[in-house]
């Protein structure tokens, strides 16, 4: 019986921040779950939640707390408008655009409208997974930088 060979490969683990967020399942979960939410209550009741001021509301399985739909939406739309605009790619995120202003402004939402919806967040989490750790951090850091120019402009 011939020996089987030995391998003395050394094992060198990636450092964290390369590895691709197809590996990380509960950071895409964390941010697609709360949308996928909102969607699957339309879908399912018809209704989404509101404040007595009629505002668009959701609850984040993750922290408990109560978020503005709209805000939230177009949150995630926004980030992932950088990244199309680094990578010169198109998610077709323009469902998720009009639902939030459907959203906004109490206006009918249809099953064509979460059907669409659905479909752009297929295609922003396929994106997600090939992306690395750090570029996540750093897109998401990116906006907050972002936001934060903007906030200070209305201000000024």
């Amino acid at each position: 019986m011939p020996a089987t060979k030995k391998r003395n490969k050394k094992y060198r683990p990636k450092p964290p921040g390369t590895q691709l967020l197809k590996t990380q399942l509960w950071k895409v979960k964390a941010v697609f779950d709360p949308l996928e939410s909102i969607i699957d209550q339309l879908e399912r009741d018809g209704t989404i939640d509101c404040t007595p001021g009629g505002t668009a509301i959701f609850k984040d399985s993750g922290d408990g707390n109560w978020y503005e739909s709209p805000i939230a939406i177009m949150g995630v739309v926004d980030a992932y408008q950088m990244h199309q605009e680094r990578r010169g790619i198109d998610l077709g995120m323009d469902p998720l655009r009009k639902l939030a202003k459907k959203l906004e402004y109490s206006m009918p939402i249809f099953e064509a409208d979460t059907k669409a919806c659905r479909e752009s967040l297929a295609r922003m989490k396929r994106e997600t997974l090939t992306m690395t750790a750090d570029y996540a951090s750093e897109l998401i850091r990116d906006f907050q930088i972002k936001e934060a120019f903007q906030k200070a402009a209305v201000i000024t």
